[in-house]
């Protein structure tokens, strides 16, 4: 009756021998450990070829805009190999001038931008400093020689003849108006005077009416030449001191010409700092008074403040290009602050206090950053969007930026942007933004794809190697035995979930090479990390990690969990199901039962889909399997049946289309009143004609029943059911392997359900014949005769609800 399909030999798995299409073919390695292997260039171990020659010819690239965007899962080196390419490229390059910024003396609010070669940046600022030093001596000492006293002392001659003369001039026209001029605390006084006697107010009263009057219109007269001498003298008081002024100015001018002299010199052709340097100097002869003052504070503040150098970027250090890393790219941290000082209460900045942000350092070179920090970041990918759009760096306070911020500022002449940006994110980052950012593809054109798998062939293990050895350096670990290397390719393929490719996660698999390192240590005749160490570390990995997995197996063990894996049941099948706790994943199996009953129409009712505790994957599972059945056994339902599906014990939101085959099985047993093997049990998603489809997790599920039959022990009839096309994905323990040897645990393939049907019933599913019905004493013959069954059923009631 049971006809017996293909089941995969033990020999067929995964073991050192590379004799079956689904064991981990290592290609042959031939080093003894990975000390021999050669590590030259970053390019040795480049096994993201594709990835890495679209950066290289990016950045090579003549197109300034050629900003990059690189994708690729975390720990798959993406981050690592970009900045080692990016670095390589660097060197080659022309380092980038040193950014300054001094005071601006025509428009104090907006400091002055100037750029000198690499390393002439701190130079300029030294001898800047070392000149204005000197200067506050030399302009004391010209200030206090014969000469410079001599003019000042002409100049203040000819002013006092000038202001003598004013006077002079003023009494006379007094004296003949019948006045005199005296000086008092309250100004000019003018006094009458009569036949050549001064007037008392009452000698003045006494006087004839018509006098009076003459010396009132005498005195009006007066008045208006005491203020048109006031007025003279004031205009001779200022060009008087405009004249020491400009005296002054001229001498220290002539003193500063000499210091600055070799400066001007040596930075002539640098015309923004010449410039600089002219205006400073007329700017310390405007302020000859205050550098020459006694107040140590004021010169101090000129020179801290006003005469001062900030020097923004210093290249100095540089060989090449620079290649930034912005790991917190905020705001501030990406174009720079303006900082304050408090003083009397009050907030105060000056150019002293900008400070640069990552685009600065980055100018004339690469800035590198993860795509994702820069968008959860408030206003960081806006400014980044601005910088790139404006081909600027502005440098600017976030709070001014969004104008809320009343405290006065500064503003910075920008810094031309000469950068190529490099972006590193995930899959889901680049298409959200590709997709909701109209201007992303613009300022972004190029896509380098870092791929989280490779082939296992020669090339990509020979690089593998190189990877490994280049870690080996960098970690100052031991190097790694001929073994120890296999052990880390299995290693590698698990986690890939494939025996035919590698992962690369190559950050997981480096800190995996670090744990083993450590445990080869204890013992000090361990030259090399070898096999044993690799296991250890790959065990101790897992026991970090298995806490949940433990206790769903302690369960199982105690009987919390119902489950059988031996002996038969009607409708009830083992199920396997993945359990994701983010930082680990493991299988386990699940019982799913079904439930057939009569029923005035069709109905097959999925418990954890109408409760809605499933997500939109699992409900199109389960319409699937609706629509087959009701498409393959259209025909003999002839009234309705009722059937009700359950995955039992299960309280969480179930989501997946795995169990479609397990969950069609237990519902056509149910009908049919067959029984299911319970030693086996069965993953697979389906399509609508009943063609087995892959899924994932197949090692993981594979190794839960595996450990689930451990727990209840052995009887030799136990396995997995699982599609034919997941071959590829096996890659499970030493452990199982050797008990599939053993013939105490079996796994079976198949391509479509009736494989299935007759692996876990023991009955031949069953094809139509001529009469459109299926062969007698089959599984589907069952289902159809029981539906029948339960359709007469309903029709005898309701002719006994007529009678």
């Amino acid at each position: 009756m049971f006809t017996k399909l293909r089941a995969i030999s033990p020999k067929n798995f995964m073991r050192k021998l590379k004799l079956s299409d689904f064991s981990i073919n290592i290609p042959e390695i031939k080093v003894e450990n990975t000390q021999s292997i050669k590590v030259g260039s970053y390019q040795d171990y480049t096994i993201q070829k594709d990835a890495c020659e679209i950066i290289d010819f990016a950045l090579r690239s003549s197109n300034n805009s050629n900003n990059i965007f690189v994708v690729g899962p975390t720990g798959s080196g993406r981050r690592s190999m970009t900045r080692k390419i990016v670095e390589k490229i660097a060197l080659g390059q022309k380092t980038p001038p040193d950014v300054m910024y001094v005071f601006n003396f025509l428009e104090e609010r907006k400091p002055k931008l100037l750029r000198l070669p690499a390393g002439e940046g701190k130079k300029f600022k030294s001898e800047l400093q070392n000149i204005i030093d000197s200067s506050v001596q030399v302009l004391n000492k010209t200030m206090a020689t014969e000469e410079f006293q001599d003019r000042l002392s002409s100049l203040e001659r000819e002013y006092n003849a000038q202001r003598e003369q004013l006077w002079n001039d003023l009494r006379k026209e007094a004296q003949n108006l019948g006045f005199i001029l005296e000086a008092s605390q309250r100004g000019i006084i003018s006094v009458p005077i009569f036949n050549g006697k001064r007037l008392t107010p009452q000698e003045f009263e006494g006087l004839p009416d018509e006098i009076k009057e003459q010396f009132r219109k005498n005195s009006e007269r007066l008045m208006q030449l005491i203020e048109r001498t006031m007025s003279r003298i004031t205009q001779l008081d200022k060009e008087y001191w405009e004249e020491v002024k400009n005296l002054r100015r001229y001498w220290a001018t002539f003193s500063l010409s000499k210091l600055f002299e070799p400066l001007e010199k040596k930075y002539l052709k640098y015309s923004d700092v010449f410039e600089y340097l002219q205006l400073l100097k007329e700017d310390m002869a405007t302020h000859l008074s205050q550098l020459t003052s006694d107040n140590q504070n004021i010169i101090k503040a000129l020179k801290e403040k006003r005469y001062a150098v900030n020097v923004l970027v210093d290249n100095s250090y540089l060989q090449g290009a620079p290649v930034v890393e912005e790991d917190n790219p905020t705001f501030s941290n990406l174009v720079g602050r303006i900082e304050y000082y408090s003083q009397m209460g009050f907030l105060h900045t000056d150019f002293t206090m900008i400070k640069p942000g990552a685009f600065h350092k980055a100018t004339g070179g690469y800035l590198i950053m993860e795509a994702e920090k820069v968008l959860r970041k408030p206003y960081s990918w806006e400014v980044l969007k601005r910088i790139l759009t404006e081909n600027e760096i502005k440098i600017e306070n976030i709070q001014a930026a969004e104008g809320y911020s009343s405290v006065e500022t500064l503003e910075p002449e920008p810094l031309p942007l000469n950068i190529r940006v490099i972006l590193i994110g995930e899959e889901w980052v680049y298409t959200m933004m590709r997709a909701y950012d109209s201007e992303f593809e613009k300022l972004f054109p190029v896509k380098s794809q870092f791929d989280y798998e490779v082939e296992l062939d020669d090339e990509n293990i020979n690089k593998f190697m190189a990877f490994l050895s280049n870690a080996v350096q960098e970690n100052n670990l031991s190097h790694i035995t001929k073994d120890g290397v296999e052990e880390i390719i299995k290693y590698a393929c698990r986690i890939n979930g494939s025996n035919k490719k590698i992962s690369l996660k190559l950050g997981e698999l480096k800190n995996l090479l670090i744990d083993a390192y450590n445990f080869s240590r204890k013992i000090p005749a361990n030259y090399y990390i070898n096999a044993n160490n690799i296991r250890s570390a790959i065990d101790f990995k897992e026991k970090m990690f298995s806490f949940h997995r433990d206790k769903i197996f302690d369960a199982i063990k105690n009987e919390k969990i119902d489950l059988l894996v031996e002996g038969y049941k009607v409708g009830q099948i083992n199920g396997l199901t993945v359990l994701d706790t983010i930082d680990f994943s493991f299988g386990h199996p699940v019982k799913i039962t079904a439930k057939s009953y009569r029923s005035s129409s069709e109905k097959i009712i999925n418990i954890h889909r109408d409760i809605d505790l499933s997500g939109k994957i699992y409900k199109k599972s389960s319409l699937i399997i609706e629509n087959y059945f009701k498409h393959k056994f259209s025909t003999f339902i002839q009234s309705g049946f009722g059937v009700s599906l359950n995955f039992e014990q299960v309280y969480s939101i179930i989501e997946g289309d795995s169990a479609t085959v397990a969950e069609t099985l237990a519902l056509m047993s149910s009908i049919a009143n067959i029984p299911l093997k319970q030693s086996i049990a069965i993953t697979g998603s389906m399509d609508q004609s009943g063609e087995v489809l892959p899924v994932g997790g197949i090692t993981q599920k594979i190794e839960g029943f595996y450990q689930t039959c451990k727990i209840k022990g052995f009887n030799g009839k136990q396995g997995v059911i699982i599609p034919a096309k997941n071959v590829d994905n096996i890659v499970i323990k030493d452990e199982i392997i050797q008990d599939i040897e053993n013939e105490n645990f079996h796994i079976w393939i198949i391509d479509n359900i009736d494989e299935a049907v007759e692996l876990m019933t023991d009955y031949k599913a069953g094809k139509i014949n001529e009469k459109g019905e299926y062969e007698e004493g089959t599984f589907y013959y069952h289902v159809c005769e029981n539906l029948k069954k339960l359709a007469k059923k309903e029709d005898e009631k309701e002719n006994e609800k007529k009678d």
